[in-house]
């Protein structure tokens, strides 16, 4: 019976590829524009050049002329890509008085590296009156030796941490 549905299934499967039909493209279905380059920055120059010389005439450019694609990319502030020199700096995705109870956390001797959104939503959970969840985080992060405190000392720390700060 085993036997029969497997071969059931590989026939199954060889169908449904079999339905997916042709992924392949053809070199006519590839029509000139789509398979030249990105422009540089002085072909982008002067296409900008261009485009608000043929802005100040009379006569429109049809909508799939390259003048009207490099006139909306224009218009848009798009610029061809370029290569960074250093990674913009990012903000922090945590309110100041989630960094804070995070940080009190950390100085208290929990690593929270990785688990910050879970012990966020604990502390959040204990303003709202629930603690089965505190324990249970505590319990994991003392298995997870991520503490030396004992799983109490580490709820009571999360409860009082989340209290001073985030309630």
């Amino acid at each position: 019976m085993r036997q029969a549905s497997a071969v059931l299934a590989l026939a199954a499967s060889a169908l449904i590829l079999a339905a997916c039909g042709e992924a392949t493209v053809d070199s006519s279905d590839v029509t000139a524009s789509s398979s030249s380059a990105a422009p540089t920055e002085s072909t982008a120059s002067s296409a900008s050049t261009t485009t608000s010389a043929s802005s100040a005439s009379s006569s429109p450019s049809a909508p799939g002329s390259p003048q009207a694609s490099s006139a909306s990319a224009a218009t848009d502030g798009e610029q061809p890509a370029r290569e960074i020199s250093s990674v913009p700096d990012q903000a922090s995705r945590y309110s100041p008085e989630e960094q804070k109870f995070l940080d009190e956390i950390r100085n208290k001797g929990v690593n929270v590296e990785g688990v910050e959104d879970q012990l966020t939503a604990t502390g959040l959970s204990v303003c709202d009156g629930t603690t089965f969840t505190r324990d249970a985080v505590a319990g994991q992060l003392v298995e997870q030796r991520r503490t030396n405190l004992d799983p109490a000392a580490t709820a009571t720390l999360i409860d009082d941490t989340a209290h001073a700060h985030l309630c």
